[in-house]
């Protein structure tokens, strides 16, 4: 399937249905007559990592979830290439799909069945199992589709589908990541929603992405702050064709987000610019236009790709419900805040899971202050500049700069954050199931307290994360203990 093929059938304003992968081949997509099982009230969601669901009793892990915190779907980390989706530490770990690959829905791609398959509990279908032992459980799958944000270096033919940077390296990890006009991806993407919605009776999918565009990568302006300015993507020949397309030159983009990389490497070695960081940082975009408009070429691949990934399932089954992770970093952004329009996703959304993670958002609140105090903002101070954010943000009384990391976020900060996300969907039939921390440093709690705001704020449902096999039974039970006291379960 050539790329502007791909993006004419994925198209939102057009209101072009896509029927499916079938029919890139000249054939109809039949439906999957298959149907999730019903789930009466609130969706209470737990993800869960591969290892437990492959050696221990899954009669047993169903159970104490359902009788600590009354969970109906769960979301398995089916596919990853990322050991820690899977479980403890593995010595060359490979990775892959834990189900099994039906590799007719894979045509046209690099990778081969054994690239695809995660060798390391051994050949049974573990998906299936779990699909089929939830179910008994009255819950539903929903396999959690997270990006690999490193390039697993044990599946050689997977380097074909990631981006190209600035300088036109290859990527092979974070800012970088699989690259949304890569027509390998995007066969590989629709051949797994397929393969998963059509071999198994699920009651959906989740797919996440933690990258961002290629600006506010150069720029440090995230979570993940201190990566290399010069990394920033994408400039495949995918994405250089389709700037062309909008009449973006290319090469100016690629000299413009030069500039941004000497800006940053100057600011961490202490050298201030003649007029500041902001009037250089304005004057870039003066300058290089092309910076904010190659920006929004990679912030509209994505959202493209989403809505072909939905329509493509709907057209299988409409029955099943496709939602999004939504990375943690939305919260500490205003600049990817304004690129991820909740309202603009409601189209092509059934849910959505924004991470409001207030237990570990200390440390990584600053990491993006600090990134941010390197480039756009050095003209302040860190505690200005978080002050700023604040304000911008809408946050209400949190911790100063100085003891945020000590202190994380209130839960306020969950309520005041689901309540945007519920209100920024309220247009639509989308809902809104937020991810709330009851794991690592979480106490039971400050889990019934984040639990509880997460629901005042309005949500439709909640996904108690971020992994089973990481959370105290007794942060679970006290989660399960105020959804009762809430009556929502």
């Amino acid at each position: 399937m050539e790329r502007r093929d791909f993006i004419k059938m994925t198209a939102v304003g057009a209101g072009v249905a896509l029927a499916g992968a079938n029919t890139f081949r000249g054939e109809a997509a039949p439906a999957n007559g298959s149907t999730p099982p019903k789930r009466p009230g609130a969706t209470i969601g737990l993800p869960i990592s591969i290892e437990p669901l492959a050696k221990r009793d899954l009669d047993v892990i169903f159970d104490d979830m359902r009788t600590r915190a009354g969970v109906t779907a769960l979301f398995p980390f089916a596919y990853t290439h990322e050991p820690h989706r899977s479980g403890p530490p593995i010595a060359n770990f490979h990775g892959g799909n834990y189900g099994t690959p039906h590799m007719q829905y894979y045509k046209d791609i690099p990778l081969t069945l054994e690239d695809m398959t995660g060798p390391e509990f051994g050949k049974g279908d573990i998906l299936g199992r779990v699909v089929t032992t939830a179910r008994k459980h009255g819950m539903a799958t929903f396999p959690f589709l997270l990006e690999d944000n490193v390039r697993p270096a044990t599946v050689p033919h997977w380097e074909t589908l990631y981006e190209v940077d600035a300088h036109g390296r290859r990527t092979d990890r974070h800012p970088g990541g699989p690259c949304y006009n890569n027509p390998l991806y995007q066969r590989f993407a629709l051949g797994l929603f397929e393969d998963y919605a059509r071999s198994y009776e699920i009651g959906g999918i989740m797919w996440g992405s933690e990258r961002q565009s290629g600006v506010l990568n150069a720029l440090a302006l995230s979570q993940s702050s201190g990566q290399d300015p010069g990394r920033c993507t994408c400039f495949c020949e995918f994405c250089q064709k389709k700037g062309c397309e909008r009449g973006i030159d290319p090469e100016r983009a690629r000299q413009g987000f030069g500039e941004i990389e000497k800006l940053v490497k100057a600011g961490r070695a202490k050298e201030r610019p003649r007029d500041g960081y902001f009037v250089s940082f304005w004057r870039m975009l003066l300058n290089y236009p092309e910076l904010l408009a190659w920006e929004k070429l990679w912030v509209d691949s994505r959202h493209e790709f989403q809505a072909a990934l939905y329509r493509h399932v709907k057209a299988i089954n409409p029955a099943l419900q496709i939602g999004w992770h939504v990375w943690h970093n939305l919260s500490f952004s205003p600049f990817q805040r304004a690129e991820e329009n909740y309202e603009e996703m409601v189209p092509y959304s059934d849910f959505l899971r924004p991470a409001v993670y207030n237990n570990v958002a200390g440390d990584r609140f600053v990491a993006f202050v600090r990134g941010a105090h390197s480039s756009v903002y050095g003209d302040l101070s860190p505690d200005a500049a978080l002050e700023m954010f604040y304000r911008e943000l809408g946050y209400g009384a949190e911790a100063p700069f100085d003891k945020l990391a000590e202190t994380d976020l209130s839960a306020d900060y969950v309520e005041r954050e689901t309540r945007r996300a519920v209100e920024g969907v309220s247009a639509g039939s989308t809902q809104i199931w937020p991810g709330v921390n009851i794991e690592g440093n979480a106490t039971a709690q400050s889990s019934a307290d984040a639990v509880t705001a997460a629901f005042k704020g309005g949500a439709h449902g909640i996904i108690l994360s971020r992994s089973y096999a990481d959370i105290k039974s007794a942060n679970l039970s006290a989660a399960g203990d105020a959804m009762r006291a809430l009556k929502v379960i």
